[in-house]
């Protein structure tokens, strides 16, 4: 359910080591402060870009399954709705009919 790969995690972390590196440099700290503070930031922004990745995943996830079952079960209602004998009178109803039976009709109206 997340999206991306592992690289992103790892672009991420550089991204974090490298901002926090270019803030601290100006600085007046030592350089091992730094470079430690650096791999401290690219650490929790590796672990960051999971919980973001998990989250667009989230967010995109369609569920297939159950796409798939109220497709099946609209097409079965369908085809019970086209086995029941149609009245060949003037007024009808149009409950849930699909597109193509309500161009057949017109056809039909228009041709008489």
């Amino acid at each position: 359910m997340m999206v991306g790969t592992l690289l992103l995690n790892f672009w991420a972390a550089l991204a974090a080591f490298t901002f926090y590196f270019l803030i601290m440099f100006q600085k007046p700290e030592s350089p091992f402060s730094i470079i430690i503070g650096s791999f401290i930031f690219a650490i929790i922004g590796f672990v960051a870009m999971f919980i973001i990745r998990y989250l667009i995943g989230y967010i995109l996830y369609t569920p297939e399954d159950n796409i798939e079952a109220s497709n099946k079960d609209e097409n079965k209602s369908n085809t019970q709705a086209s086995q029941q004998p149609k009245e060949s009178t003037s007024s009808f109803e149009m409950n849930d009919s699909s597109s193509g039976e309500i161009a057949k009709v017109v056809r039909t109206m228009m041709n008489s």
